[in-house]
């Protein structure tokens, strides 16, 4: 529903229509009224009219910046500034509509179009224009009943292509968010719905605090795992993802082998502190695998080969928080990211934390395997925080050795019980880690960012953890508050 401001009682006459929103792919018809502008302000020729007004995002209660200000019929247009205010001038007499145009409008399936509005000669109005609210978009996408039994809000979006555009029919949209039952306990859910023939999808029924993930899968490929929540009942999120994807067997330093996707999309950008200082050795890389990038002066970072779509990096340093970023990548043109990293400040833990801890290790597996007693299990106090590197942590795990790696700051780990190679698989919040250079991770997880540890060996190797090729390696998997703790990276476990 487009609301504009109060009408000023002046000498022209207004026109003035009853507002309504219709289909998803059809036109948002919204009431307009022209108000007359203060004398000083003229149109630029007396033979042509003069137009300003201000474009508000009335989902997340901010200005419209970048939007697109056109007149139908003509060829006037403008873009609003970062006050979401436009300025169009020699607008030719008549009656006319003014449209808006903007990637949020796209993402939510609706446009902003006014009802004929006189345009006289030589004078001077405003139109300040909304887009929907959050719960003008949920009321008429979802059902009162959906609403009233499950929760308020929803969440929607388009899926594309990334390199031609085009909409996804079918892809099968995954939310995973916790909800509160009525006991005050907290369910998983993970509801996935498909898009449509236009490629938009809709979630209804989810509560007006959610806050999730959210993953895209199309024929077999799927789009990175991006954080989402609601914000004035409703969450907005568009979507790209590729058709066909390329896995590819990569090499790393260290010799080991892994399969990864690959592509033709490129991304590259700058790590900077919360002062926007440079950071110097901070690891990039796609989330779920991949040959990562460090970063060299200036904190620049490039990364390419990679699969075309909306992907996710994972961004480490040593003293510093770590960062999941969504970026959107194509083959069609390189993608830009800079990345600001928060300080990483332990704190000693409270009894709240510490049982979001036990729950998020029982989501993630953890605790289920260590009743198995296939391998060997740390967490807690049972792992000394107070280490001077990850691999000296691991001294504590029977079966591994480790040893400097010969550049006098790092260690190598590798299978003690192992007649042949020795080797050992490293995953980091259940995404392998893909070693750069020999005991590099010593300088990308600190002991105190750690909060639970799994070692397996040959055949008690869990399928997840087992590489192909490589089912006699040694497995170390370890949590880190990145993922035990995603709302409060800064605690110590």
């Amino acid at each position: 529903m487009m609301r504009l401001a109060r009408p000023r009682l002046s000498s022209i006459r207004h026109a003035t229509v009853r507002s309504a929103i219709v289909a998803a792919a059809s036109a948002l018809v919204g009431a307009a009224s022209l108000r007359a502008q203060a004398p000083q302000l003229k149109p630029a020729s007396p033979a042509f009219m003069l137009l300003v007004g201000t474009v508000m995002d009335s989902i997340h209660n901010v200005p419209l910046a970048k939007a697109t200000v056109s007149v139908v019929g003509t060829n006037r247009s403008t873009v609003t500034n970062a006050d979401g205010e436009y300025k169009l001038d020699s607008i030719p007499p008549g009656t006319r509509r003014v449209v808006v145009t903007h990637p949020l409008l796209d993402t939510i399936g609706r446009k902003i179009i006014t009802q004929e509005l006189p345009f006289a000669a030589g004078e001077a109005h405003s139109l300040d224009l909304y887009t929907p609210s959050g719960e003008e978009m949920a009321a008429s996408t979802c059902n009162k009943i959906m609403r009233s039994t499950r929760g308020p809000a929803v969440m929607l979006g388009f899926v594309k292509d990334p390199d031609t555009g085009a909409p996804v029919v079918g892809a099968k949209v995954s939310l995973v968010y916790y909800e509160t039952d009525i006991v005050g306990r907290k369910q998983l859910r993970a509801p996935g719905p498909v898009t449509d023939s236009t490629g938009r999808y809709s979630i209804c029924g989810l509560p007006p605090d959610m806050s999730g993930k959210v993953q895209v899968f199309r024929n077999g490929v799927s789009s990175g795992e991006v954080p989402v929540e609601v914000k004035n009942m409703v969450a907005v999120r568009g979507f790209t993802v590729a058709g066909t994807q390329v896995v590819a067997e990569v090499k790393g330093d260290s010799g080991k082998i892994k399969r990864v996707a690959k592509g033709t999309a490129r991304v590259s950008g700058i790590v900077v502190d919360k002062q926007g200082k440079p950071l110097v050795g901070a690891r990039v890389a796609l989330q779920g695998g991949g040959i990562p990038a460090i970063t060299g002066s200036g904190g620049v970072f490039v990364l390419d080969s990679l699969p075309s779509g909306t992907q996710a990096l994972e961004v480490r340093k040593l003293g510093y928080a770590a960062a999941d970023v969504p970026v959107e990548l194509s083959a069609a043109a390189p993608a830009r990211k800079n990345i600001t990293l928060d300080d990483f400040v332990p704190t000693l833990a409270v009894m709240r934390v510490e049982a979001q801890k036990d729950k998020a290790l029982s989501d993630v597996g953890y605790l289920s395997r260590k009743q198995t007693g296939l391998g060997f299990f740390m967490d807690g106090n049972q792992i000394n925080h107070a280490s001077s590197e990850f691999s000296e942590v691991m001294r504590m795990a029977p079966g591994l050795r480790v040893q400097p790696s010969g550049d006098g700051r790092t260690n190598v780990i590798t299978d003690s019980r192992s007649s042949s190679t020795g080797c050992v698989n490293i995953y980091v919040d259940g995404s392998p880690w893909q070693s750069m250079t020999p005991g590099d991770i010593d300088g990308f997880i600190r002991p105190d960012e750690m909060v639970a540890v799994e070692v397996y060996h040959g055949s008690n190797t869990p399928p997840q953890y087992t590489t192909p090729g490589q089912s006699s390696c040694a497995a170390i998997v370890v949590w880190t508050v990145a993922r035990i703790h995603p709302d409060n990276k800064s605690k110590k476990p």
